[in-house]
């Protein structure tokens, strides 16, 4: 079985939600949840210009992202040490409460402590998740997805090689998903405002649930398959 994780459908909605999220939590927090690079320039801007408050937020975002990162790196060896398969189901219902616990009024003074949540989930999720059958991809922002399809594209046009066209389409697929994400939240946002991050519990809740029924499905097929030929 190819691993749940590595799914189109499972990468390109990530990416959608990636988009989601930094546009959400900078239209919101005037910060970015994944953009770290961002965060750092406008932290130094802000530095100049005396924005402390601003400056702290965006440095606890960054520290909270290699937090997150430094924690997927210890799950993915202690997965593999302990042959949990199927360990990153638990990160997408992780991140589905996270962003539900974040719709409620309670959260919504405590901006520096969203930003926080936010960042650190979200790199949780860019460590976990890092491949589409097999090729490498970004989930959370389109730097590197951007040089993929244009490097890829290069090579196609340069040598007609099948596998650069594979590489132009599997990252154009992801950089249009990125941008249909942050397309989505900026209209959720003008329209319901913080409720916004609900839409993004639902696509988590969905991706999930989606994924344990696959899983769900596969297993109990092997399952009936090695009674069959037990018995057999």
């Amino acid at each position: 079985m190819k691993s749940f994780h590595e799914n189109p459908s499972v990468g390109l909605m990530l990416t959608f939600i990636g988009g989601m999220l930094d546009s959400y939590t900078y239209l919101r927090y005037q910060a970015f949840a994944s953009a770290q690079t961002g965060n750092l320039v406008l932290a130094i801007i802000q530095g100049f210009d005396g924005q402390w408050a601003s400056v702290g937020k965006k440095l606890l975002s960054t520290l909270c992202f290699f937090l997150g990162i430094f924690l997927a790196k210890y799950l993915i060896d202690l997965a593999n040490q302990k042959k949990w398969f199927f360990w990153r189901l638990g990160v997408l219902y992780y991140e589905a409460v996270i962003f539900l616990l974040l719709t409620t009024q309670f959260f919504q003074p405590l901006h520096t402590i969203v930003i926080m949540l936010i960042a650190f989930t979200a790199a949780i999720q860019w460590i976990s998740f890092d491949k589409i059958n097999g090729l490498t991809y970004t989930n959370l922002f389109t730097t590197g997805n951007l040089k993929g399809m244009a490097t890829n594209f290069y090579d196609y046009l340069k040598n007609h090689d099948p596998l650069a066209k594979k590489g132009f389409f599997h990252f154009s697929s992801v950089v249009t998903a990125f941008i249909s994400g942050v397309v989505v939240a900026v209209f959720c946002y003008h329209l319901i405002g913080y409720q916004t991050t609900f839409i993004i519990a639902l696509c988590f809740l969905a991706l999930a649930l989606s994924q344990t029924f696959f899983i769900w499905k596969f297993t109990r097929g092997a399952n009936l398959f090695h009674k069959k030929t037990g018995n057999g």
